[in-house]
């Protein structure tokens, strides 16, 4: 099943049942400030590669709508430049664009009036493009410098799957189908959030 890049482009990976919930900093690190987001990129890195064998990966941006109204925004310099061009900064042109829409980020978003359709990007990306990916999306969370004000995520449109660093503290790898993720849920089983083993043990080990 492929994935297509339009606004719905989301819809089929939020019903998927097949997804893998990841922890990236286990308790160990709880406190130990630079030592949890090292630990997180590292862990992220890693499964983003075994999720998607390639060496081209196509990058999902969405641009938060009202960046220069986030809190401290005149420090991070979000007041002047979309997050786009921030984005741009930290070494990731979204000009060449494989594909530009306005859409939901979140699912049950169409059903909220007061939800906003956030203009989002495709970009063609190397793997040391797509690592910038990541370290944004876990240095969000803990404010670490730099980042941008978007949201990312890595997908593999041929073989339909999603991988998600939310923040620092896990990433989910959605496919719309079961095979692409069954090697990642053997391997690195370990790394999985405990909280969701038995939905997970449901669905990958019936």
């Amino acid at each position: 099943m492929i994935l297509s890049l339009e606004p719905n482009w989301q819809r089929e990976l939020w019903a998927s049942p097949y997804r893998l919930r990841f922890e990236l900093c286990d308790g160990d690190h709880v406190g130990r400030y630079l030592t949890k987001f090292t630990r997180s990129f590292d862990r992220a890195r890693c499964l983003a590669r075994m999720a998607l064998p390639t060496d081209s990966v196509t990058g999902i941006i969405g641009a938060f709508p009202h960046p220069s109204m986030v809190m401290n925004a005149q420090q991070y310099g979000w007041t002047t430049e979309t997050g786009f061009e921030q984005l741009s900064e930290l070494g990731v042109s979204c000009e060449a664009a494989l594909g530009s829409w306005s859409g939901f980020w979140w699912p049950g978003d169409e059903a909220d009036p007061e939800a906003e359709q956030w203009v989002q990007r495709a970009v063609s990306l190397t793997w040391d493009e797509a690592d910038i990916f990541l370290w944004n999306q876990i240095a969000l969370d803990l404010g670490v410098e730099p980042r941008a004000p978007v949201l990312t995520k890595l997908v593999d449109l041929e073989r339909g799957v999603c991988v998600n660093a939310y923040d620092d503290r896990g990433m989910d790898i959605t496919a719309l189908t079961k095979e692409p993720l069954v090697e990642l849920y053997s391997q690195f089983n370990s790394w999985l959030l405990d909280d969701d083993r038995n939905r997970m043990a449901a669905v990958f080990e019936s």
